[in-house]
């Protein structure tokens, strides 16, 4: 299994960096980054050279559908599967749940407003 994230600016770099000093070194795991003075022909370069790296089932994880990452990416879907919406809680449930199981619940499972989840738990408490 493998995995590549991509984005627009350094986020993909960014996240795998934080998601590994969160999980530790994450095997098989690339990023490719779309940088402002890119062109798409110079991010599909790179994009392919991620793939040519990339051993068995590849899992990309982009920063937002329809942005050029994963319009790239997209060409390539019969050997990828392709996620959008890429953030820390995506990477680290891949890493620690061994792959797409549960991949968008696990991650949709981490989206709170703190404020009313303290309340909801202080609330909890009193009972």
């Amino acid at each position: 299994m493998s995995l590549i994230l991509i984005s627009h600016g350094a986020l993909a770099q960014g996240l795998l960096n934080t998601a590994e000093m969160i999980v530790g070194e994450i095997p098989k795991a690339q990023s490719v980054s779309l940088e402002p003075h890119e062109s798409v022909e110079d991010f599909t370069a790179k994009f392919e050279q991620a793939l040519a790296n990339a051993e068995g089932k590849i899992t990309v994880l982009c920063d937002i559908l329809g942005g050029t990452p994963c319009n790239v990416a997209m060409r390539y879907l019969d050997r990828i599967s392709l996620y959008s919406g890429m953030n820390l809680p995506m990477v680290i449930s891949y890493v620690s749940e061994e792959g797409e199981t549960d991949l968008i619940d696990n991650s949709k499972e981490q989206i709170y407003n703190v404020a009313e989840r303290l309340s909801q738990l202080n609330g909890d408490d009193d009972e």
